[in-house]
């Protein structure tokens, strides 16, 4: 009896259908959360197994073990320049060591200096409406930091619409407001 002969039935008994198809839908959702690298490449290993047909070549088996990692680990390595699925897991320890030195030492990366020391929301919503409406050729004012064109009136009296002394800008005979009980303007 050859090794296939007696493979297929016993899988076949051992093994049913249904086990292995949830193994493949966990194979497909893996994603590294807590796990080592060897944890999570040992999961991997054990669930790819039973998925021969979505890691048929070696460059498949480095594309799906590169998106289950972190981002910590992806940023860091290049899955094109691994030839084999070892390479690419003893890049991802190499990386890991690297990462646990780091929090020895005291060090945080870059991006997490900038995530303790982000403004509030409120500050993040004001930012991006000025970056958008920048983009529409009006730059932030350099004085005053808001969206005008034209000269800066900030510290002058008067109105800022006309630039007359004698009223205010709410006050602006050049701007009449419409009132909204009777419509009319004034």
């Amino acid at each position: 009896m050859t090794w296939q002969e007696f493979k297929e039935p016993f899988m076949r008994y051992h093994c049913p259908q249904s086990a292995i198809d949830k193994i493949q839908e966990d194979f497909l959702r893996l994603r590294q959360k807590n796990e080592s690298i060897n944890e999570i490449s040992n999961t991997f290993m054990d669930k790819m197994k039973f998925c021969g047909d979505f890691v048929k070549t070696e460059r498949m088996k480095i594309n799906r073990f590169y998106r289950v990692l972190k981002a910590e680990f992806r940023e860091f390595i290049t899955p094109s320049k691994c030839e084999t699925l070892d390479e690419l897991i003893n890049l991802a320890r190499d990386r890991e060591i690297e990462i646990k030195r780091q929090e020895e030492r005291g060090e945080k990366r870059s991006s997490e200096k900038g995530a303790s020391s982000s403004p509030s929301k409120k500050g993040k919503y004001q930012e991006q409406g000025r970056k958008d409406k920048s983009k529409g050729g009006i730059t932030p004012c350099k004085i005053c930091g808001k969206l005008h064109t034209g000269e800066c009136l900030l510290g002058k009296k008067g109105c800022y619409k006309c630039g007359k002394e004698e009223h205010s800008s709410y006050q602006c005979p050049n701007n009449p407001k419409t009132c909204f009980n009777c419509f009319e303007r004034g």
